[in-house]
């Protein structure tokens, strides 16, 4: 693939213009990239506000009608909606269960069970589950990964 970047002072805004062939999933998930722009995520840790940043986030799940962010051993408070943040982070973090997304980065392996539920290893040791109703955006997500 052959990048180029140009820079236009007389644009008001920034813009991006791709050209490609044919869709890919490779190009689809550039601007999918693209158009969310995230880049960090506002949230509390022993009531002082900071911001999270994105690429350290390894799990985001609701508990007791809140929402928190697991990095680096570290947990944060959120204060946006888990199906809020489902529908605009990267393609990255994949939604396993009703109650929690996942940055697949950080996992190290899936195992599929014989009853259905899928056991997640992150890196760092720790364990979660998905639910069988999720499998499709799960196997989804791993191959465009």
């Amino acid at each position: 693939m052959k990048v180029s970047l140009t820079y236009n002072h007389q644009l008001s805004k920034d813009e991006l213009q791709l050209a490609t062939q044919a869709p890919s999933p490779t190009i689809d998930r550039i601007v999918n990239f693209a158009q969310k722009e995230i880049f960090q995520l506002p949230a509390q840790v022993n009531n002082r506000k900071v911001l999270v940043d994105l690429v350290t986030i390894q799990q985001i799940y609701a508990a007791n009608k809140k929402v928190y962010c697991y990095t680096n051993h570290q947990e944060y408070l959120l204060n946006q909606r888990l199906y809020q943040l489902a529908s605009t982070l990267p393609n990255s973090f994949v939604q396993i269960s009703r109650s929690e997304l996942i940055q697949l980065k950080y996992v190290q392996a899936f195992n599929f069970t014989k009853t259905g539920i899928i056991e997640i290893l992150f890196k760092d040791g720790r364990k979660t589950s998905a639910s069988r109703r999720y499998l499709g955006k799960i196997k989804e997500a791993i191959n465009h990964a």
